[in-house]
């Protein structure tokens, strides 16, 4: 986890050359799984800048090193919160922090005992109490889907 490694003064940096030197073989798969903060805190990650520093950190590294790697993210659409505005910003995230168009885009899928399903089943933030949107008609979860991965 990329905030992890931003986490521990100590060894992280450290931590990150050894893993980019001995353990990459070209590109670092990430899954920050959105840009909005509203959805981050929904899914129990940490806020977007964390992603951003590593980011930076990562290119530091790679440059220091004289490696050419790449991260590689990994999104989802239609998380439970997430709305058409989500994903219009996390288009523009990808258009102008992240200079690309991300090709790893899931619809998310409820799974048994977990806080995303209770939300896309009631409906509800897990944490608070309080309503919040849940998209569950299969169109327009796919529309989510291709705002990301389909060519504007």
């Amino acid at each position: 986890r990329h905030d992890l490694i931003l986490r521990d003064a100590a060894h992280g940096l450290e931590y990150l050359a050894e893993i980019i030197r001995h353990h990459i073989s070209g590109q670092l798969k990430l899954a920050p799984e959105h840009c909005d903060n509203e959805i981050l805190k929904l899914m129990g990650k940490p806020a977007i800048d964390a992603f951003i520093e590593f980011r930076r950190c990562f290119d530091d590294a790679c440059r220091r090193q004289k490696k050419k790697q790449f991260l590689t993210c990994y999104f989802i659409a239609a998380y439970p919160g997430c709305t058409r505005e989500h994903m219009l910003r996390l288009r523009r995230f990808a258009r102008d922090v992240l200079k690309y168009r991300p090709r790893q885009v899931q619809i998310f899928t409820p799974s048994p005992s977990t806080p995303a399903t209770l939300m896309y089943c009631t409906g509800k933030a897990y944490d608070t109490g309080k309503p919040i949107f849940v998209e569950k008609n299969s169109r327009r979860k796919e529309e989510q889907k291709n705002l990301i991965v389909k060519e504007r």
